[in-house]
Order: structure tokens, then sequence, then C-alpha cells
């Protein structure tokens, strides 16, 4: 019999990572998800949309309706999300995973720290988090911020990893990529004599792609034979007229692709590219493209970030470099070009910890726990 029912609730990606991972995870620890799910716009259109589904998700249930979870991104839903769990008698997770408030006035810098919208989007991540049952975070150093920031208490707040969708990150490549004999170097598939960089993402300050585009441009200098794929339409349309200006010729811009089509440009390349930006949010996170490179089987080098310290080992798991560091990254890629052996390390490091650490079954194991602990308690 199932565990119960969870109701995944909010406006969000079916094909997203993070959902993806905690619905699956969810699923595997016993328990029907059901989706009240909306695609209509506007504030009030939502919530109007989300009271009516609803009401269809919780009837149509097979099994009692164990808690409502608020995905990512659903800040400005949790004051409904709240009135429904009350009224149902069951708790709210809310999956926070970032602060509005700091990725708009602090990382990104699209508000001013002064402005109403500033206070506004700081009130709305202190709400959520109070109305929560139990927040939902990415890494102890976003624990450790929340708490500091909105006074959430640390007992409230679970740590589950972003970790990637083990159904297509994963090693070989799936269904588009021949699977590596055991003991092959986790190499390029291509053989045109150049040595391949991959990186996929957006032009926003945390992912430092300026560093990237920086680091081309000293190996294009000293005449190495790499080539860089950036993937990505943002950082295509930013980076793009720099690097004509430049003349770099060991760039390949590729517009965004469906998340199905990435791990194959993972698979053809020798390294992968993490994060090198040097805002305080992007010391306090590991992106989904880290876990998805490692998934992959392949080696990847990122920024020396305090979370990724927590969690990957230098020369291990990962090859660290100075965030901010553009010389530091062109020698990193160097050195992985010119150690096969310490490329073979690293990829196979970050695979046996992708492969026991950051499966959706163990990255929601707290989350389980929760729940757990939280049914004996209602059923005493």
């Amino acid at each position: 019999m199932p565990a119960g029912t969870i109701v995944a609730f909010g406006n969000f990606d079916l094909e997203g990572a993070r959902s993806w991972v905690i619905r699956t995870g969810l699923s595997g620890a016993g328990y029907t998800v059901a989706l009240c799910r909306t695609e209509v716009p506007g504030f009030f259109g939502k919530y109007r949309d989300l009271m009516r589904r609803w009401n269809s998700a919780t009837q149509a249930s097979q099994s009692p309706v164990a808690a409502i979870y608020v995905v990512f991104l659903g800040h400005y839903l949790m004051p409904l999300a709240w009135w429904l769990g009350k009224k149902s008698k069951i708790p709210v997770i809310f999956d926070a995973f970032l602060s509005l408030h700091d990725t708009e006035v602090f990382d990104r810098r699209r508000v001013s720290r002064f402005s109403p919208k500033a206070w506004l989007l700081w009130f709305t991540d202190w709400l959520g988090c109070a109305l929560a049952d139990v927040v939902l975070l990415d890494t102890e150093e976003h624990k450790d911020y929340f708490v500091k920031t909105y006074g959430v208490d640390p007992a409230k707040i679970l740590v589950l990893p972003v970790g990637c969708r083990s159904d297509l990150f994963i090693q070989g490549g799936g269904h588009t990529a021949r699977q590596p004999q055991a003991g092959m170097p986790a190499l390029s598939q291509k053989n045109d004599g150049l040595f391949h960089v991959e990186f996929h993402g957006t032009y926003i300050p945390l992912q430092g792609t300026d560093i990237i585009l920086i680091a081309a441009r000293e190996l294009q200098k000293r005449g190495e034979n790499i080539q860089f794929t950036l993937i990505g339409t943002q950082m295509e349309q930013a980076l793009m007229p720099r690097a004509n200006e430049w003349g770099l010729t060991n760039i390949r811009f590729h517009r965004s692709v469906t998340i199905d089509k990435l791990p194959q440009f993972i698979h053809d390349a020798d390294v992968c590219l993490g994060i090198f930006g040097t805002t305080k949010k992007a010391d306090r996170v590991i992106p989904n493209k880290a876990y998805e490179v490692i998934s992959c089987g392949k080696p990847l080098i990122t920024g020396n970030t305090t979370a990724a310290r927590r969690v990957l080992r230098n020369k291990e798991q990962v090859l660290f470099c100075g965030c901010g560091e553009a010389g530091e990254l062109a020698d990193a890629i160097m050195q992985l070009k010119n150690d096969a052996a310490l490329r073979q390390t690293i990829a196979d490091g970050g695979l046996a910890l992708s492969q026991s650490q950051f499966t959706p079954a163990k990255i929601v194991e707290p989350l389980v726990v929760w729940l757990s602990s939280r049914l004996v308690k209602t059923t005493r």
C-alpha cells in the first residue's frame, strides 16, 4: 500500500531537474505523487486555477494525502498552500531552493537594495519559510544563509542537493552514445585532434562565463589546440560580440538545447566546466551542471567555492581553480589536457560519488525520514 500521496503544487516545469529528482525520489520511497499544477498566467489566475485543481487532485487520490510539496519556484504561492494545508490538516513542504531577494538584489543586481521591490522580495522569502512546516534548500551554506538572514529555525530546514535527471545524465550517454568499456579513458568521442571543453548555462554573474571567455583567449594566445563549446542563448548573445572582437577562433557558440540533448554535448567533450563567478551566492551553491557532468562520468573543473569543497575532493572528484581567475582556469584545462590519468581519476571519482550520494533516492532521504516522523506523530 502506498505510504500516502504527496501533492506537487505550483507552476513548475515537469522536465526541470530539481522537481523531477524530488518527485522521482518520493515515488521510489513508496509515495504517490499527484500533480496540482497550473500554467495559467497572472498571480490571481494561478491562485484560482490551483484551488480548482487542488480539489480534483485530492479527490482523485487513491491514498490519504500526506503533504503539500510546493515546488520551486513557488514562493508567491505559499499563502495558498498554507491555507490548504491548515484546512486539510497536512504539512506544507516548501522547496525554497534559493532566496529571491539575494538573487535579484545581490547576485544579479536587477533590483536596488533599498527599493520597495527589494523589501517585497525579502518579505516573500521570509513569509514562505514562516508558513512552511519544513523548508528545502540545496546546500549547507544556503541553510546557514537562511538561518542568519530570515531567522529560520535550523531544525526546520532540510538540505537536499540539486542532483540531476538521472534518466538522462548517465555514464555512456544513455540512448545517444555508446557505453565505454571498463577502464577506457573518459575522453571525447571526437577524432579531430582537438581537446574539447564544454560549458552549458546562462549569462548570469554566479556562472562566471566572462572568466571562461578570457581563459579561452589566453589558451588561443598560447597556441593550444583546444576547442570550447559554450551552450546557451543568453550567453551567446552576451559573449559572441566580444569573442569576435578578440578574434577568438577556438569557441563554438551553440544556442540553448533541450535537456535531453545536453548529455550528448557532455559526452562529446574531454572536460566540462562548472561555475567561476565571484558573488556571495556563487560561493553557496553547487550548480546542477556539476551534478550532470559527474553523473556522465566526465571530468569536471569548477570554482573553488565553500559549497563545492564541502562535497567534492580536489583531484579526486573535481579539479578546482580560483573563482574569477581566468589564468587558473586556463592552467587547469591544460593540466587535464596533459594528464590523461588525472582526467580518468576525476571522472571515475565523480561518477562513483554521483552513483552513491546523488541518486533521487539518496537525495530525498532526509525528506522521507521527516515525512515518516510526521506520520508517526499524527497516528498516535
